[in-house]
């Protein structure tokens, strides 16, 4: 059994709008799921998150299951606060799913679980040698996409894994099952809301353990200097 901590320290995340949000951050270690469809914003927040972070000193890794590194980084956002040489010089790592695969090695050998727990097994000691205080996974729905059971045995391990390592994630799903809800200890969802012919990005923090937190409707804006969000009501969207 892991050791129960009685801290309520917060990872501010430094995206001002979700930390008056979530009343001050993210407990430190909790998995937050990051939900909802296509085009709806997922990457560019989980991204701000390990920006923000690394400009405060909180070393990032960020786990891509789906693309290249040059292709996600061309298709987000540029914020006036992102420099590449955070990447350069280690406040951001970004690894790929292949490359964890490598180190894992006899992937068709071993069965889908255990394939699974080594790579969490790299994951974490990423973590450990890093000292990384943030990550995001973008996309967990990418992995063990046939098995929903097994991606939901690997979820809670990882969840048990970041909170040992007291290491913040944003975890990125296309879509949600109860299970996978069940696990995060905190959920952040997007989604889309038309008006007018035009779409709204909508965000709205589901739960989120360890903190009292908004849970109204959003409006939210990517912006060069970051997301912005404005209650859904105030907006006049309904």
């Amino acid at each position: 059994m892991q050791g129960i901590r009685q801290d309520s320290r917060r990872c501010v995340t430094g995206i001002e709008d979700l930390d008056k949000i979530l009343n001050g951050g993210i407990p430190v270690g909790n998995m937050v799921v990051v939900a909802g469809s296509y085009g709806t914003g997922k990457t560019t927040l989980a991204f701000e998150f390990l920006v923000r972070g690394a400009l405060v000193g909180e070393k990032g890794l960020l786990v891509l299951t789906a693309e290249p590194p040059e292709k996600m980084l061309s298709n987000i956002l540029r914020f006036d606060f992102f420099e590449e040489k955070m990447i350069v010089d280690g406040r951001i790592q970004i690894v790929q799913l292949e490359d964890l695969e490598k180190v894992v090695g006899g992937a068709l050998e071993i069965d889908m679980y255990e394939k699974g727990l080594r790579l969490l097994e790299s994951i974490g000691e990423i973590v450990e040698k890093s000292n990384i205080k943030r990550m995001v996974i973008d996309s967990f729905s990418s992995l063990f996409n046939d098995d929903p059971l097994i991606r939901g045995k690997v979820l809670r391990k990882l969840s048990s894994l970041l909170y040992e390592k007291e290491c913040t994630a944003m975890v990125v799903l296309e879509g949600m099952d109860g299970r996978e809800g069940a696990i995060a200890d905190g959920i952040i969802l997007l989604s889309n809301y038309e008006r007018r012919g035009d779409l709204l990005r909508i965000m709205q923090v589901i739960k989120m353990k360890g903190t009292d937190h908004s849970r109204s409707k959003y409006v939210v804006d990517f912006t060069t200097c970051g997301m912005l969000a404005s209650p859904l009501l105030r907006g006049g969207a309904v």
